[in-house]
């Protein structure tokens, strides 16, 4: 008695046509019989009666058919139990995430997953990618999203999208009366930027460097720390221009509360990327995250 040859039995009785459970099994008319007598030969009793066109139960298949029903659910409950203990109906994810996902994109994207997903438990921490990394690495996050390709060996990286950085001014700055503002003039002004060994603080003063300018902020600020908001909030308050990212400041760019600045030659693009270790667990709530935010088109 095998699993194939009971489920074949369950569909003639639903149908009580061993032609029309052929059809919808995409198996042979034969072949159904074939199974069906099989059962029979090893039970020992009639399945079936015919009466015209249609087969019914017999006492000993209304038997058979009760038990075979009551296994299959079992059967589907075990599945069900081994998709839990993999994460895919409930368990925990851990991730971490650089500071300017953590200020786009992600929010959305941990909102849509756990809709989907709702027995997931989502722990996220902030951090700085290189500090990510080495985490990941030792296990202390499942999954990573990375402002830069990970280093290690032991992790694969899918590059995710490219963050448009802008430059932004409070709305009543000079600069922004003029269509374009020159990298030079730009150099002259108060600028806020993230601490030293920030990407996007390394992409600038690297843009300023090829001109033969110096990089010299008024104010710095830690992203470990303040954070973008603290950033955005500085601008606001007109203490400055500063580097920001795109997604993070689109509702206050429609407000007015910032004005991008159009400066020639800094084209400021920062890469993300999933991350994850390469003997992740297959099938896992690992797997279901990183499927979905390479899908996610919400941002």
């Amino acid at each position: 008695m095998t699993l194939h040859q009971l489920k074949v039995f369950v569909k003639v009785a639903e149908m009580q046509s061993f032609t029309q459970a052929a059809k919808a099994l995409r198996l042979t008319q034969p072949s159904v019989s074939a199974l069906v007598q099989d059962l029979v030969a090893e039970l020992r009793y009639k399945l079936f009666e015919r009466r015209g066109a249609k087969v019914f139960l017999t006492k000993e298949g209304n038997i058979l058919l009760r038990r075979t029903q009551e296994a299959l659910a079992i059967i589907e409950e075990t599945k069900d139990e081994i998709d839990e203990i993999h994460g895919l109906k409930k368990g925990k994810l851990s991730i971490g995430a650089c500071a300017i996902a953590g200020a786009s994109f992600l929010p959305g994207a941990l909102q849509s997953f756990k809709e989907s997903h709702p027995g997931i438990d989502i722990g996220l921490k902030i951090q700085r990618s290189i500090a990510l990394e080495k985490m990941l690495v030792e296990g202390e996050f499942d999954v990573a999203i990375l402002g830069c390709v990970p280093r290690s060996a032991n992790l694969r990286g899918i590059l995710y999208k490219r963050e448009d950085i802008l430059v932004v001014a409070p709305p009543d700055h000079p600069l922004n009366r003029k269509r374009t503002v020159p990298l030079t003039l730009l150099a002259k002004a108060s600028l806020i930027a993230q601490q030293k060994g920030s990407l996007v603080r390394d992409m600038v003063e690297e843009k300023f460097a090829e001109k033969g300018l110096r990089f010299a902020p008024l104010l710095e600020i830690d992203i470990d720390r303040g954070g973008w908001e603290a950033i955005k909030a500085s601008v606001v308050s007109g203490l400055g221009i500063g580097f920001l990212c795109k997604q993070h400041i689109e509702s206050d760019l429609k407000a007015g509360r910032l004005k991008e600045l159009r400066v020639p030659g800094l084209d400021l693009k920062r890469p993300v990327y999933i991350a994850f270790r390469k003997n992740r667990q297959r099938f896992s709530a690992v797997e279901a995250f990183v499927e979905f935010v390479k899908d996610y088109r919400g941002q």
